[in-house]
């Protein structure tokens, strides 16, 4: 099987002739993003029953049959895909109907949690792909056959590592639980972000209330905006640290903000007036419409969470190990604190919590909710073999 090297319009054509009517096509991509606030595509790789190859961006083919052959119904598998489905819809405004995840799903076959590419294959089909290549530049051009060949190799085991672990999951009677997750990962996945929201990812944040919450959304929507039309990356633009202290302060005039430390002076040339302006219309906003953050739980500081939230937490591990799951899949400690704390409420039925629901209330979730309610004990195991803690 030769692979293609798509370069023109014609060869993009062609390598999608040779996909069209798959079943399954493996996809994997290699951008840059380190200096832009979009991910800038540099190489995509395929491979299908009886067809591999890459089509290069960057020399200015049409992709288009390409796109369409991936979005015309085939399972897509990918590792750790999130980026990559990030850049085909920005690409084609669209993401496959159906998506298979092999690190995803690594974690229902006691694979580990989030195992990279190379480890997986490695594990799996006893093979090594290509490394050295991991942090090439992607953007430089001729690429070598050494580039190629690992780009090659990100999708030549893909597809058969993908056909093993969906028999494995299949045997176990987990497919289901895996494309549940699958869904629940990848929903929304390459979906901007609303800009008035992003201020809840911002550093240190949760020192501010009132008025200066007010202004951080607006700055920070402001700077979002900013860096997506000049395509640079957020911390670029301004810093946390810099949105902080003009949230903290409020500073009105160009010439405050340009002092600020942390802001470089050719920053403060370009960012110091249309931030001062955004700060003058955040002063205007009423206090009616400034952010609130909700309101702590009634139960936030119960000295029992912690205790019962250790035994929910025994529990949830002990039923991963007997299924040979990840236990991060089915909650981390913090989740499951908030769950005890709804339960010592009342509200823990009328609240949604992951793992009530779909497949990890099958895996375990209705154990704990007897736990919670005092229809079940837990036990130490003397058992060297066991599982540690039991439930009975």
């Amino acid at each position: 099987m030769e692979p293609i090297h798509a370069t023109t319009t014609a060869d993009v054509a062609d390598l999608a002739a040779r996909l069209a009517g798959a079943r399954a096509i493996a996809f994997d991509t290699e951008f840059m993003w380190e200096a832009t606030y979009r991910p800038e595509l540099c190489l995509i790789q395929v491979a299908a029953e009886g067809a591999i190859g890459t089509a290069d961006p960057l020399a200015g083919p049409d992709l288009t049959p390409l796109w369409d052959v991936m979005l015309s119904g085939p399972e897509i598998l990918v590792h750790a895909g999130e980026h990559d489905l990030t850049i085909l819809r920005a690409q084609t405004g669209a993401v496959p109907d159906a998506v298979f995840d092999t690190q995803i799903a690594a974690g229902f076959l006691g694979l580990g949690d989030g195992p990279g590419y190379t480890s997986l294959v490695s594990r799996v089909m006893g093979k090594r792909p290509r490394s050295g290549e991991g942090y090439t530049d992607w953007k430089r051009r001729p690429l070598s056959s050494a580039q190629i060949g690992y780009a090659l190799d990100d999708v030549a085991y893909l597809l058969p590592m993908a056909g093993i672990l969906q028999e494995r999951l299949e045997e176990r009677g987990r497919r289901t639980w895996v494309d549940e997750e699958t869904d629940r990962v990848f929903d929304g996945v390459g979906l901007d972000a609303d800009p008035r929201e992003q201020w809840r990812r911002v550093s240190d944040s949760r020192k501010l209330r009132g008025k200066a919450l007010a202004v951080l959304r607006e700055v920070t929507a402001w700077r979002e905006e900013e860096a997506a039309r000049v395509n640079m990356p957020r911390q670029r633009v301004v810093p946390d640290r810099v949105l902080i202290e003009v949230a903290r302060r409020t500073p009105t005039a160009a010439k405050a903000i340009s002092q600020l430390r942390g802001l470089h002076p050719r920053q403060a040339g370009q960012v110091a007036e249309p931030l001062a302006r955004v700060v003058r219309e955040a002063l205007e906003i009423p206090e009616s419409d400034w952010p609130r953050r909700p309101a702590p739980h009634p139960f936030a500081d119960d000295p029992r969470v912690e205790a019962i939230g250790a035994l929910v937490q025994g529990l949830v591990r002990t039923k991963a190990a007997s299924l040979d799951l990840v236990p991060r899949l089915l909650g981390n400690r913090s989740g499951l604190d908030e769950l005890v704390r709804d339960h010592l409420a009342g509200t823990i039925e009328s609240v949604e919590h992951p793992l009530l629901a779909g497949w990890r209330r099958d895996a375990a979730g209705a154990e704990v909710l007897r736990l919670l309610r005092g229809e079940i004990v837990l036990r130490v195991d003397p058992d060297p073999n066991g599982p540690g803690i039991a439930a009975e």
